[in-house]
């Protein structure tokens, strides 16, 4: 079993739409999935219960604290990949969250406000030990996901080569419960949430 978290300090950095994303990406593929939302607003959860078709995919809320229980179940339980949903600003969740993933993505808009914001996320894995990647999302089009790039990797952060664009497709499938591969299966946001799941899994 593998255990992958979405950790970001800055709000509306897009962990949720990404989480449910890669966890229809593992379903698809055949795996076994659990979606673990660690956030208040419990918006992975809210997307779960208005899906169709819930049998594929076990979806719950919980605390940081719950955690190390949880993921002895799910092993127990078959479980291929758990996909770990977390909130912002809260150092002592993400750092616990951090230390029990095997790896974590950290999303981060190409502004200025999120650039600079995502450096207190950095600390809190490096403190943890944690293997992590910074995945540039909701990119407009033109130079701004190389500049980006360049910017963090000129401080050090491990970034993702590949970047997730935005894109309306991403928004319209989570009204329903869907995911952009049941929305719109042949549309470039299914193509990249495809390459950042297969760079995933060529990472964990």
């Amino acid at each position: 079993m593998k255990t992958l978290a979405l950790i970001s300090q800055k709000g509306g950095s897009g962990k949720t739409t990404l989480a449910v994303h890669l966890a229809v990406c593992a379903i698809q593929e055949g795996k076994a999935v659990a979606l673990i939302d660690l956030d208040p607003q419990a918006s992975c959860l809210d997307w779960f219960q208005a899906r169709d078709t819930q049998n594929e995919l076990a979806a719950i809320q919980a605390k940081a604290e719950q955690l190390p229980e949880l993921l002895k179940q799910a092993k127990k339980g078959g479980v291929d990949l758990v996909i770990l949903d977390t909130a912002p600003h809260s150092d002592n969740s993400a750092a616990l969250t951090a230390k029990l993933a095997d790896f974590v993505l950290v999303p981060c808009r190409p502004s200025r406000p999120d650039m600079k914001a995502v450096a207190s996320t950095i600390a809190i894995l490096q403190r943890a030990k944690a293997r992590y990647s910074i995945i540039l999302n909701a990119v407009p089009l033109g130079n701004r996901t190389l500049e980006a790039q360049e910017v963090l990797k000129g401080q050090g952060f491990n970034v993702m080569d590949i970047s997730i664009s935005r894109r309306v497709a991403l928004d319209y499938a989570l009204d329903d419960g869907r995911s952009v591969h049941e929305y719109e299966p042949e549309g470039k946001a299914a193509q990249e949430i495809t390459e950042l799941y297969q760079e995933i899994t060529s990472i964990i």
